[in-house]
């Protein structure tokens, strides 16, 4: 957990100067201290806080925040509990300054492990198995991972452009299956991507989308790390 959220933290832009940050769904803190011992100020939120200085906020409705408020917003292993992530990615690009980044990080649906567990049982990282059916949707339940194509289309439409996606834990077994299938991922993906779009702003997408569903951390990582830009003036 704390080399995970090291390498979260790791992604926040080392030329922006501290200033507010928002650590949506802090947990054990963690993130927000190490935010802290860089200089940040830290808001730091919980569905039910128990700390001190904590708000109380529902990520399935409106964050108690005004528009532009933050400089920075981190928001770890959070989306893939939530029932709409649309909404949550949203509410990160209101409450952000224009230009200002956020932190977002989940479980990697995509790494050479998980594609080759789905193959066999139809299940993923982050769901490897029937999920309890005595739980429903609000009941904080890894249910709604996403790969990350679907998660920068979905950002994109929210207003937050994916500029980086950071480095994180990685287990033998995917860099044994990543090294074997590397080449073929790196070609199909090439041919899915790379075919001609007449749309001049959509091929410059798919070139950036195509570099980051081909990295290492990808194929690799346990979980995604990424650094979204708020698009603003």
């Amino acid at each position: 957990m704390a080399s995970r959220v090291e390498g979260a933290i790791a992604l926040v832009d080392a030329g922006q100067p501290p200033g507010l940050a928002l650590d949506l769904s802090g947990g054990d803190g963690q993130a927000g201290a190490m935010l802290i011992r860089r200089g940040w100020r830290v808001i730091a939120t919980e569905l039910r806080p128990s700390a001190a200085g904590w708000v109380a906020a529902d990520l399935r409705n409106y964050v108690p925040f005004r528009d532009s408020a933050f400089d920075l917003v981190v928001m770890l292993e959070v989306i893939e509990h939530l029932e709409n992530i649309p909404h949550a990615m949203r509410e990160v690009a209101r409450v952000l300054k224009p230009k200002a980044s956020a932190i977002i990080t989940t479980p990697n649906r995509l790494n050479a492990s998980s594609r080759v567990h789905y193959l066999f049982s139809g299940f993923y990282k982050g769901r490897r198995a029937p999920l309890p059916y005595r739980f429903g949707v609000n009941d904080g339940r890894n249910w709604n991972v996403m790969g990350l194509n679907d998660l920068d289309w979905i950002a994109h439409s929210s207003g937050l452009h994916l500029e980086a996606i950071g480095r994180g834990r990685r287990k033998l077994r995917s860099v044994l299956y990543a090294s074997v299938l590397w080449l073929p991922v790196k070609v199909f993906s090439y041919l899915l991507y790379g075919r001609g779009s007449r749309d001049p702003a959509q091929r410059v997408i798919n070139r950036a989308l195509y570099g980051h569903m081909t990295s290492p951390s990808v194929l690799m990582d346990e979980n995604l790390l990424m650094r979204f830009r708020k698009i603003g003036e």
